[in-house]
Protein backbone atom coordinates (compact mmCIF):
# COMPACT_ATOMS: atom_id res chain seq x y z
CA UNK A 1 0.00 0.00 0.00
CA UNK A 2 1.41 3.23 -0.97
CA UNK A 3 -0.21 6.70 0.13
CA UNK A 4 0.34 10.15 0.83
CA UNK A 5 -0.38 12.42 3.69
CA UNK A 6 0.33 15.96 4.85
CA UNK A 7 1.19 16.76 8.47
CA UNK A 8 2.42 19.85 10.21
CA UNK A 9 2.81 21.36 6.86
CA UNK A 10 5.39 18.25 5.17
CA UNK A 11 3.89 16.31 3.10
CA UNK A 12 4.75 12.64 3.33
CA UNK A 13 4.67 9.12 1.71
CA UNK A 14 3.57 5.83 3.51
CA UNK A 15 4.51 2.74 2.27
CA UNK A 16 3.35 -0.43 3.44
CA UNK A 17 4.84 -4.02 2.77
CA UNK A 18 4.62 -7.18 4.58
CA UNK A 19 3.44 -5.90 7.82
CA UNK A 20 6.45 -3.26 8.08
CA UNK A 21 5.33 0.61 7.32
CA UNK A 22 7.81 3.07 5.95
CA UNK A 23 7.62 6.66 6.20
CA UNK A 24 9.89 9.45 4.13
CA UNK A 25 9.31 13.14 3.67
CA UNK A 26 7.91 13.24 0.02
CA UNK A 27 10.34 15.62 -1.60
CA UNK A 28 13.37 14.62 -3.95
CA UNK A 29 16.63 15.41 -1.76
CA UNK A 30 18.56 16.16 -5.45
CA UNK A 31 16.79 19.29 -6.13
CA UNK A 32 13.81 19.61 -3.18
CA UNK A 33 11.17 19.15 -5.70
CA UNK A 34 7.80 17.03 -4.71
CA UNK A 35 8.16 13.60 -5.33
CA UNK A 36 4.79 12.71 -5.65
CA UNK A 37 4.38 15.31 -8.27
CA UNK A 38 2.06 14.57 -11.75
CA UNK A 39 4.12 11.53 -13.29
CA UNK A 40 5.84 9.93 -10.41
CA UNK A 41 5.25 6.28 -10.66
CA UNK A 42 6.25 3.31 -8.07
CA UNK A 43 8.34 0.84 -9.53
CA UNK A 44 8.16 -2.31 -7.24
CA UNK A 45 9.80 -1.16 -4.15
CA UNK A 46 10.93 2.00 -5.36
CA UNK A 47 9.68 5.73 -5.90
CA UNK A 48 10.87 7.36 -9.49
CA UNK A 49 10.94 11.42 -9.07
CA UNK A 50 9.32 12.63 -11.81
CA UNK A 51 11.46 15.60 -12.75
CA UNK A 52 14.80 13.92 -13.01
CA UNK A 53 14.24 10.16 -13.22
CA UNK A 54 16.20 9.75 -9.81
CA UNK A 55 14.85 6.39 -8.34
CA UNK A 56 14.72 5.53 -4.43
CA UNK A 57 14.29 2.45 -2.50
CA UNK A 58 10.92 3.11 -0.51
CA UNK A 59 11.95 0.46 2.49
CA UNK A 60 15.88 1.91 2.80
CA UNK A 61 15.83 5.31 0.89
CA UNK A 62 18.95 4.76 -0.62
CA UNK A 63 19.26 6.05 -4.22
CA UNK A 64 19.01 3.28 -6.09
CA UNK A 65 19.30 5.38 -10.05
CA UNK A 66 21.01 8.34 -10.33
CA UNK A 67 18.81 11.39 -11.61
CA UNK A 68 19.40 12.07 -15.24
CA UNK A 69 20.72 15.54 -14.78
CA UNK A 70 24.03 17.85 -14.80
CA UNK A 71 23.55 18.31 -10.98
CA UNK A 72 25.22 15.05 -9.42
CA UNK A 73 23.23 13.47 -6.55
CA UNK A 74 26.07 12.56 -4.33
CA UNK A 75 24.72 10.44 -0.68
CA UNK A 76 21.26 11.26 -1.75
CA UNK A 77 18.32 9.32 0.30
CA UNK A 78 15.35 10.28 1.20
CA UNK A 79 14.58 11.44 4.54
CA UNK A 80 12.81 8.94 6.97
CA UNK A 81 10.07 10.57 8.95
CA UNK A 82 8.78 9.43 12.18
CA UNK A 83 4.93 10.27 13.09
CA UNK A 84 3.66 10.11 16.68
CA UNK A 85 2.41 13.72 18.37
CA UNK A 86 3.36 15.10 15.23
CA UNK A 87 6.13 14.24 12.80
CA UNK A 88 9.84 14.57 12.93
CA UNK A 89 12.66 13.32 10.91
CA UNK A 90 16.14 11.55 10.43
CA UNK A 91 17.66 14.72 8.50
CA UNK A 92 16.99 18.16 7.65
CA UNK A 93 13.60 18.39 6.58
CA UNK A 94 12.36 20.95 3.93
CA UNK A 95 8.86 21.62 2.35
CA UNK A 96 9.62 20.66 -1.60
CA UNK A 97 8.96 23.61 -4.10
CA UNK A 98 7.40 23.38 -7.14
CA UNK A 99 10.25 25.28 -9.07
CA UNK A 100 13.68 25.76 -8.80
Amino acid sequence: MFQTMVIGGYPLMVYEKDGKRYVWLAGCPHKRRPITADGFRLDGDNIVCPFHKAVFSLITGELVSPPISKTPCNNCRLIRAYIDDGVRFDGEAFVPREKG
